[in-house]
């Protein structure tokens, strides 16, 4: 049965169960660990994702918002390798190793330099050409044993992609459906949760007034977004279940793990047999004499000189050289990787470069306040406390031209913006007329009305009524007795109207009125002249005077 089960692997729902269970037993600070890197990216997506599909000026930053989305990226990747490594240790009853500085830069670069073709290869591995399970489940591996030298982080999540086929496959299938229902489960609530608010609480807002406006781009992205962050960890538990056991087929690492609860009673014993031992071993018999020392006469004895002598060139035989030190250190040199020299090399270049801008600056204080020389024999300068005083005010200086330097800055730029702002509104201030899209607070009252004069002068009368509707809206929008909406129909406008006007009945009956016969000029075939654009913009003032 074993042997069956580390040719196959484990049954796929034992390892979604084994997973959970793992994930469940494991403590507050390995899942803090993982939503430290996740949440903040799926909050800056979801923030990048609205910006750029609603925000008309979003190209201006575009660039700017995509860096921020890669560090998001990167930072959610590090913490994920960190959450997996937590996950390893906690499987195989191991004490966690130190993290420390240089270990935590090899691994986020390791992450960025593998995860960065990711993002390209998952989406094209779709194409019926290539399999999106063996692409998934390399990435994913990869962030597994993000530990690993770089060297041989590729080929390691290679040989764990490769093995047990069908249980991976099996694997993602039930983990889609389980996706799929937590996303449907996303959904329901937070559709439900305007209503909810509004019947226990009394909130009403624009989704509950039009619910079917809910179901919009940023709306299915935030929950993709938590539906993410509720099967992704399990997910993460499951290929670190995956790769130990199969690093266990060489190592039998998972052997060791089932073994280490029951080693702590035959090493207590076996210690308790050897301190036992050691005690009637030397308890002397009793009553026993001494034996003589043999020294027969035909052995000479050999002098303390001659003995040193003789131990001295044994160790220094070439069978031996394994035991010096410099054998060690060639040995720690040979293991230093790629990144490990790269980083030696860039620190070895640095102090050099500190160092010469520390004797520059030293000759150029000596030369401007002409001091006597000092000596360099350690690499610190040696001024007195006059020399301290007048550096303070050079630095003092500098830090007054680089505060102005950024205030000038931040002039120039908010000059710009607001540059951008009032051609935007010039752009803004002469909507087309005839488009569908154009709503009513997009120009003030005065603005419509204006308009509307200026095409009743030109003859357009369709145009003109329709210019003369828009500014009652924008009134009755400014009085707070309608709110404006892109999805809202004129007889959403009506109904609201009564909702909140009804102490006003002669506003209803006029704006009641200039609805049907907008609707039959603007949407039907009726004929338009000036006398009835004159007679609506008279309900128009009757409306302004109304409410």
């Amino acid at each position: 049965m074993k042997h069956a089960q580390r040719q196959s692997g484990k049954p796929a729902f034992d390892l979604i169960e084994e997973s959970v269970h793992l994930l469940r037993s494991a403590p507050v600070a390995t899942l803090a660990t993982y939503y430290l890197g996740a949440i903040p990216c799926v909050l800056g997506f979801l923030f990048f994702w609205a910006d750029m599909s609603r925000n008309p000026f979003a190209f201006q930053h575009l660039a700017d918002a995509s860096f921020v989305m890669t560090l998001l990226f990167l930072w959610m990747k590090f913490w994920q390798a960190i959450f997996a490594r937590q996950i390893r240790a906690q499987m195989a009853a191991e004490q966690l190793p130190e993290m420390n500085f240089r270990r935590g830069i090899r691994i986020f670069f390791s992450q960025a330099m593998v995860q960065s073709s990711g993002l390209f290869l998952i989406p094209l591995s779709i194409i019926p050409v290539l399999s999106f399970s063996w692409v998934y489940t390399f990435y994913q591996n990869a962030t597994v044993l993000a530990g690993v030298r770089e060297e041989h982080l590729f080929k390691k999540s290679w040989q764990q992609t490769k093995l047990w086929p069908m249980q991976n496959h099996l694997v993602l299938g039930i983990l889609a459906a389980f996706g799929f229902y937590v996303f449907l489960n996303w959904v329901t609530v937070c559709y439900a949760l305007p209503g909810l608010l509004k019947m226990l609480l009394g909130v009403e807002s624009v989704f509950t007034k039009s619910p079917m406006s809910l179901f919009n781009s940023t709306f299915f992205a935030a929950m993709f977004g938590l539906t993410y962050l509720c099967a992704d960890p399990v997910l993460k538990v499951i290929y670190a279940l995956r790769c130990f056991y199969g690093e266990s087929l060489q190592s039998g690492e998972d052997l060791k793990a089932e073994l280490k609860p029951f080693s702590f009673v035959p090493q207590k014993i076996a210690a308790t047999i050897l301190i036992c031992a050691a005690i009637f071993i030397s308890i002397p018999a009793a009553g026993a004499e001494p034996a003589p020392a043999a020294n027969p006469q035909n052995v000479s004895r050999v002098s303390p000189a001659d003995l040193d002598k003789a131990i001295n060139e044994t160790i220094h035989e070439r069978k031996y050289t394994w035991r010096m030190p410099r054998g060690k250190i060639v040995e720690a040199d040979s293991q230093e990787g790629f990144l490990e020299k790269f980083f030696n090399a860039i620190g070895q270049t640095l102090r050099k470069w500190a160092r010469a801008v520390l004797h520059w600056w030293q000759d150029l204080m000596r030369k401007l306040f002409r001091h006597p020389p000092t000596s360099l024999s350690h690499n610190e300068p040696d001024f007195s406390w006059i020399v301290g005083v007048e550096m303070l005010l050079y630095v003092l200086v500098a830090v007054a031209v680089a505060a102005l330097a950024v205030f000038l800055y931040r002039v120039w730029r908010d000059r710009d913006k607001s540059r951008t702002t009032v051609a935007a509104q010039a752009v803004q201030s002469a909507p087309d007329i005839a488009d569908e899209n154009v709503r009513a607070d997009q120009l003030p009252e005065d603005g419509w009305i204006r308009l509307a004069r200026e095409l009743l002068e030109r003859g357009e009368f369709r145009l003109a009524m329709r210019a003369f509707y828009l500014a009652s809206l924008s009134h009755l929008a400014a009085k707070n007795l309608i709110s404006i909406a892109r999805f809202k129909s004129n007889r959403d406008y009506e109904r609201e109207l009564r909702r909140r006007a009804h102490a006003f009945p002669n506003l209803l009956l006029i704006f009641g009125e200039n609805v049907s016969v907008f609707e039959r000029i603007w949407y039907g075939m009726h004929e338009v002249n000036r006398d009835l654009v004159a007679q609506f913009s008279a309900n128009v003032e009757r409306i302004k005077t109304a409410g």
